[in-house]
């Protein structure tokens, strides 16, 4: 028999492997140093392997880990300050932001972190700074990391003061320092741990770049074969503020400029019309799909049934905390389903299985990772979930003469349902508790952190705002 470090039997396993979801009954999966050596069924696997530990997961969901294709977890010390208002960025937390430093969000990042992880998330592309302090976090974490830091030259204290229609003012000085980090994050930490820490490049946005820094951040993602992860026609500020400064819209702008192609990771794609998402398909740029945040703080469906439509690899992201209010990509399948059948008036529109396969396989895909994650197959990465099939929740459990596992876990999971969770084959997560940190100590820090933060607000920091009158609402 052949030695190996682990084997997990009696899941209902689903590998997201072929165009479905991978269906085996009374599954079993062999592991060796930190990858999928087999897939099967229990009574073959267990024959053939002599493993150091066993997994027994009978009444266990198993699957591969969730795929987080876009957020900014620095968010998290400001949850749930920016809800039920327009031109969210300025207004709704422009009184906030200003106070929000490096300490705060570092704070904030730990704690949605962990939020993701117990919510079963085991990569996340996180677009966030303090990027090197957040990269650190992630190497004693133990996740999966697809990491972007701002390369930008709007000024961090002049955005929620512009008037609406005002051109954003560059600063080469910025610009030059952000880039400069954001090399230095990729000279740093891609490839770190076999490649769980890997690095992209990471311009704002085509409104918040001058020419010559986009041709610069291009070039270097040639030169370096790395990835772009850029929110593109995320709204309508920058639709304005590109159709202003140039006199075309953001997808032909970057299109005239070569960033139309498969190193492009392009996060939202809101303002995008149908004829643009078929270029963008074509090119092979992928889309990261946020549909509680665009939900929350804009009101509206970005295209995804169009990307897909056109042949897209569509991923799943939780954007921010503080507009989206959660990091749970369990949140985002179900958003993603209801929004989508609800604006086009179709219940068949983006059934459950392919939206699991948008925060699993393709979603993997998206990222430049399917070679790696995101279906449990052999030789890939053995980062997995466990969901406990006696939750309420999950109840009933049907096999015959269909599965109901999907649509329970789209529709009527929480997140509480997932017992464990791994990566690379370490449990990084365990029914409710966290095996590589202290949890207890950073949800006190992040605690500190917003009572620092809450308590500088004053009421000239809403003069900018109706958020003031907003929020209060949320108090009747």
């Amino acid at each position: 028999m052949t030695k190996i470090d682990m084997l997990i039997t009696h899941a209902d396993l689903f590998t997201m492997a072929g165009e479905g979801v991978g269906f085996v009954d009374d599954g079993a999966i062999a592991i060796a140093n930190g990858k999928i050596v087999e897939v099967g069924v229990t009574k073959d696997l267990i024959q053939q392997y002599s493993p150091s530990e066993t997994i027994n997961a009978s009444g266990k969901m198993v699957l591969p880990g969730f795929i987080d294709g876009h957020m900014h977890s620095y968010w998290g010390t400001l949850r749930g300050v920016g809800q039920d208002t327009k031109n969210w960025m300025h207004k709704g937390v422009g009184p906030f932001r200003k106070y929000l430093d490096d300490q705060a969000k570092l704070a904030g990042s730990k704690m949605n972190l962990l939020e993701g992880l117990a919510a079963g998330t085991t990569t996340f592309a996180d677009y966030s700074t303090p990027i090197h302090e957040i990269a650190q976090f992630f190497s004693q974490l133990g996740a999966r990391a697809r990491l972007t830091s701002h390369i930008r030259e709007v000024p961090d204290d002049v955005q929620h003061l512009l008037k609406d229609g005002d051109l954003y003012p560059f600063d080469e000085q910025k610009g030059r320092e952000s880039l400069e980090e954001n090399i230095r994050l990729i000279e740093e930490w891609h490839g770190y741990d076999d490649n769980r820490i890997t690095a992209l490049l990471g311009p704002q946005g085509p409104d918040f770049l001058s020419e010559r820094l986009l041709e610069t951040v291009r070039q270097l993602s040639v030169d370096k074969n790395i990835g772009i992860h850029m929110h593109v026609a995320q709204s309508t500020r920058e639709t304005e503020q590109i159709m202003n400064r140039y006199g075309q819209g953001s997808i032909d702008f970057l299109e005239e400029r070569g960033f139309l192609n498969e190193r492009l990771i392009a996060a939202h794609l809101t303002e995008a019309n149908d004829e643009e998402i078929d270029r963008l398909a074509k090119a092979k740029v992928s889309m990261i799909l946020c549909s509680g945040s665009i939900g929350v703080i804009a009101g509206r469906v970005p295209p995804a049934a169009q990307f897909k439509k056109a042949g897209g690899y569509v991923g799943l992201g939780s954007d921010q905390c503080s507009g989206n209010n959660c990091n749970q990509i369990i949140n985002e399948m179900k958003l993603t389903a209801l929004f989508n059948k609800i604006i086009h008036q179709d219940p068949e529109v983006f059934p459950a299985y392919q939206v699991l396969r948008m925060a699993t396989i393709e979603g993997a895909h998206a990222l430049g990772i399917g070679q790696d994650v995101g279906s449990l197959e052999p030789g890939k990465k053995a980062d997995l979930q466990f969901i406990d099939l006696s939750h309420k929740t999950m109840q009933p459990i049907i096999k015959e003469p269909m599965r109901n596992h999907i649509p329970n876990l789209i529709y009527s999971a929480r997140g509480n349902e997932i017992e464990r969770v791994m990566v690379s084959g370490k449990t990084l997560y365990y029914k409710g508790s966290y095996t590589t940190v202290d949890e207890e100590k950073i949800m006190y820090e992040c605690q500190q952190e917003a009572n620092r933060i809450t308590s500088k607000i004053s009421p000239e920091d809403f003069a900018i705002s109706k958020n003031a009158s907003y929020m209060s609402l949320c108090q009747l």
